[in-house]
């Protein structure tokens, strides 16, 4: 029996399963018909319609429901719209939940945009108070500076006046001294004068003053005369035995030629004691290294670590000089010794009239100091800038001139100074610039160094020449 060649007819739409019936596909059937002239054609069923009268799974159509899909067919028009409902409702509830999302972000900006404006204004705030407190510490930093700077000052200012202060007591102490030796030595003699001459403190009154044989003796003996047994003090001006403390009164001296000291009150010693040429030096050891680290020290301003030497003294013994020291360069072959107290107390310082250092002399030994350098200089002593005025003889109204072409202090005044030594004999006693004393051995010398046919010079009393430049250096 052949078959027909048209298409079998679709099954009719079976009822749909119940619910309590095993699930099963409720699609269309894709089962490929084998007949000839249908190959490649599906079954023509829509739904799966199970076939009762078969104990199997098997739609109506007479496949089984392997053959048939789990969806109901539906048209693609249906689908399609089903589709854009189904995009739709997705669309407003994505619609929905993005505007709330982008409502609650939209929140958090602007909260986050005015908390970082507040921390912004607060960071604004911090930085203008941050420079404030910036500038005021640099402004009392700066007057910190300026009140140390003046602290300062009046420190070295004050150590300048404690120091001056020290020079004065030494100097006081040295007086005292002096003042002391007298007073002994009076008393001595008072002792041995005899009872008809001497002194009675009870009638005071009654004995005339011209009268007094003490009055007339003379403070130190004649070289004719028996000096009474006085006990010798050593002044702190010079190195006591046991002690390696001792002090010296130093004058640094423009220039190593000069002949004689610059004279006491006068503009040219006013200058030089103004700028700290004149020092009393404390020296803490006999050795040479104290000396020198010493003198170094006290005229480092003015040396500028230039080299110096020490200068010979020795008082003049003309009648027209007497008790004026002579200034002159040590010899070739003592320049380069070692300055120790020996040496000095041999060959350089003056001597008091005990024998002991009284004043040294020192002087650059390649340099010279001109008056425009030491005007310059710091001041050492206050209250000397008057004698700083316009000099016709000491100064050079010529700033052009460079220092190391300038004459020093000294070659200026040499004609002035010469004119200054023809003075009287018992005003040039007095009148000794740096000070200086005659020991009887320089007289003894003096005397015995003249020749056989010369006129002896008569052995003058020397005031105490420390004295004397006390008065000076109080000027």
């Amino acid at each position: 029996m052949s078959r027909s060649t048209k298409s079998s007819p679709s099954p009719p739409q079976g009822p749909a399963s119940q619910p309590g019936e095993p699930r099963l596909p409720q699609g269309s059937c894709h089962y490929l018909l084998p007949q000839q002239e249908l190959k490649g054609q599906r079954c023509g069923c829509v739904h799966f319609t199970l076939n009762k009268n078969i104990p199997s799974a098997v739609c109506v159509c007479g496949h089984q429901s392997c053959f048939h899909t789990n969806e109901p067919y539906m048209p693609e028009r249906d689908y399609l719209v089903g589709k854009l409902r189904a995009l739709q409702i997705n669309f407003a509830t994505l619609e929905e939940s993005f505007v709330s999302r982008l409502s609650a972000l939209e929140e958090v900006v602007d909260k986050s945009r005015e908390e970082a404006s507040l921390e912004i204004k607060g960071a604004y705030q911090n930085l203008s108070r941050a420079w404030h407190s910036i500038n005021e510490v640099e402004r009392q930093t700066h007057e910190a500076q300026i009140l140390f700077s003046r602290h300062g000052e009046r420190i070295e200012h004050v150590e300048d006046e404690v120091r001056r202060l020290d020079n004065r007591q030494l100097e006081l102490n040295d007086a005292d001294i002096g003042l002391e030796e007298r007073i002994e030595a009076l008393e001595e003699l008072d002792e041995r004068a005899t009872p008809t001459t001497r002194y009675r403190r009870t009638s005071e009154m009654d004995v005339p003053m011209s009268s007094h044989p003490v009055i007339d003796a003379p403070l130190f003996p004649r070289a004719h005369t028996a000096a009474p047994a006085i006990r010798p003090r050593r002044p702190p001006t010079s190195a006591p035995e046991g002690s390696n403390l001792w002090t010296v009164h130093i004058s640094l001296l423009p220039a190593s030629t000069l002949p004689f000291p610059f004279e006491r009150n006068t503009s040219a010693y006013k200058r030089c004691l103004s700028r700290g040429l004149h020092q009393m030096v404390v020296i803490n050891g006999r050795d040479a290294e104290s000396f020198n680290s010493a003198v170094s020290k006290a005229f480092s301003s003015l040396l500028q670590g230039r080299s110096w030497m020490p200068l010979q003294a020795e008082l003049c013994n003309a009648e027209t000089l007497q008790g004026l020291p002579m200034i002159r360069r040590l010899d070739e072959s003592l320049i380069h010794g070692r300055y120790d107290f020996e040496f000095l107390r041999k060959h350089c310082a003056v001597l008091d009239s005990n024998g002991l250092i009284d004043s040294l002399y020192i002087a650059m030994r390649f340099d010279t100091l001109s008056w425009h350098a030491l005007r310059r200089a710091p001041v050492f002593m206050p209250g000397l800038e008057a004698c700083w005025a316009l000099d016709s003889v000491l100064d050079q109204d010529d700033d052009a001139i460079d220092d190391s072409d300038r004459p020093s202090a000294g070659e200026i005044l040499l004609p002035a100074l010469t004119n200054n030594l023809k003075r009287a004999a018992s005003e040039m006693s007095h009148s000794s610039s740096f000070g200086s004393a005659t020991a009887p051995g320089v007289a003894a010398a003096a005397v015995t160094s003249e020749g056989e046919g010369s006129r002896p010079k008569v052995a003058r009393v020397v005031p105490n020449i420390t004295e004397d430049r006390r008065r000076v250096e109080t000027v």
